[in-house]
């Protein structure tokens, strides 16, 4: 069932939700496959102001089949654009969050997590500068995300989706670039989306450099809701893993 906010209270938006299972994209047979779970989410979030928008949330995270992963995370974020004369926007976010051990965590733990994003945007173009800290308690444990699209977060590469005990940071700076819809020759790459990121990654303590990333993503709406899209990764690793490669093709529908 898809959880529903609450806008009761003026101004604000509630929603509450409960996760008793989590049915990962793993086979069943893999021991993070299917979860069995205690989860609560909460999140408050402001209407839209002229400076942006408020938002706190909490996510209390009991995995019983996952213990070392369960988590209490409480924190908040602020996001807006802003306009800079008739041809430029500002596009900002910065969060905060806390961590800290829950359930049956077999560590004790209390981690940090920061986001600053800066952007500017013109046309169909949007350049951010990002900066992205999940942090560690000193080596022994750092932030985690179990239950996140780990994917779409800290390079196409998937060598983070768990951060390592010496936790990460993530600098990067992200190209967007999205065509507009026009009549004529060009008229079919009306919509197609092109996007670049190059990562800079290293650990929270320790002062070790994991290693740099450069992605590429584009998207190309096709006619009846089909779609193309095409993504590449290359992790050329220093400290941390080893180097990686990945070419993804997809072709999906969209109704």
């Amino acid at each position: 069932m898809v959880p529903r906010p609450v806008t009761a209270l003026p101004g604000v938006t509630a929603l509450y939700a409960y996760i008793g299972n989590v049915s990962r994209i793993f086979s069943d047979e893999s021991p993070v496959g299917n979860i069995n779970s205690n989860v609560h989410l909460m999140h408050l979030e402001s209407k839209e102001f002229s400076f942006g928008k408020l938002a706190a949330y909490t996510y209390l995270m009991d995995l019983y089949d996952l213990d070392p992963l369960s988590s209490a995370s409480y924190g908040g974020f602020f996001t807006g654009e802003q306009p800079l004369g008739d041809k430029f926007g500002y596009n900002y976010r910065f969060e905060y969050a806390r961590q800290t051990s829950y359930g049956n965590a077999p560590v004790n733990y209390d981690v940090n997590y920061v986001r600053v994003e800066q952007g500017l945007s013109s046309g169909g173009l949007t350049t951010t500068l990002i900066y992205e800290l999940l942090g560690s308690d000193n080596g022994v444990a750092a932030f985690q995300t179990p239950l996140a699209t780990g994917h779409v977060f800290n390079g196409f590469a998937d060598v983070f989706l768990v951060t390592p005990p010496t936790g990460l940071q993530d600098f990067y700076v992200d190209a967007t670039y999205k065509v507009p819809k026009s009549s004529g020759p060009f008229s079919y790459f009306g919509g197609l989306l092109l996007e670049a990121q190059y990562h800079e990654f290293r650990s929270a303590v320790q002062g070790l450099d994991y290693g740099s990333e450069f992605d590429f993503y584009s998207y190309m709406p096709l006619k009846s809701g089909f779609y193309a899209q095409f993504k590449y990764a290359n992790y050329q690793a220093d400290q941390f893993f080893t180097d990686v490669q990945k070419v993804i093709f997809g072709l999906g529908y969209q109704y």
